[in-house]
């Protein structure tokens, strides 16, 4: 079983992974630019300037590091990559939700945030168009959720759910 989570920043990505992963007890994949960079403006001038072959490189680790393995992928471009997902989840949540989310997370102003979040969404979207040639097309996604308004309890239960019956090997 693979699970797919992807979604704009602060959209909740690597927390309901996370979680899931733990509720069924598998393992969380996570590839994320921040380690390479040192807080947010290098994140965003990285995002802007990485070559396709970087981009390509970074996301092939992703691709091994799910290999052969039961898992929750959180990543911007795992739904992309990850040919023998499950279940591939986009996670709607609204511009101003995660401009809030990410301004409590960071401590930073919401003017701060509202110009690192659109920013971001923006270096990344290009990012992508960049490395493989097109807009993301969005129709991968199994399934569009918006958790503003859940729990991370009633959102680890729909995916958590939809996957398990999306696996029938885990029950013949």
């Amino acid at each position: 079983m693979k699970i797919c989570i992807a979604g704009l920043s602060a959209s909740g990505k690597t927390t309901l992974a996370r979680t899931i992963a733990r509720e069924l007890k598998i393992a969380h994949v996570q590839q994320t630019y921040k380690k390479h960079a040192k807080g947010d403006s290098e994140l965003i001038k990285m995002t802007k300037s990485t070559s396709p072959a970087f981009i390509k490189k970074f996301d092939r680790e992703i691709f091994e590091k799910a290999k052969g393995k039961n898992c929750v992928i959180s990543t911007w471009y795992g739904p992309w990559i990850i040919n023998d997902a499950t279940l591939r989840v986009w996670l709607a949540v609204s511009e101003k939700e995660r401009i809030r989310r990410k301004a409590k997370e960071k401590g930073k102003s919401i003017a701060y945030m509202t110009k690192y979040v659109r920013a971001r969404d923006k270096s990344t979207m290009e990012q992508y168009k960049r490395a493989y040639g097109k807009a993301m097309d969005f129709d991968v996604f199994d399934i569009s959720l918006n958790t503003e308004h859940m729990s991370m309890k009633e959102a680890v239960s729909i995916i958590s759910m939809l996957a398990l019956m999306r696996d029938k090997k885990r029950f013949e």
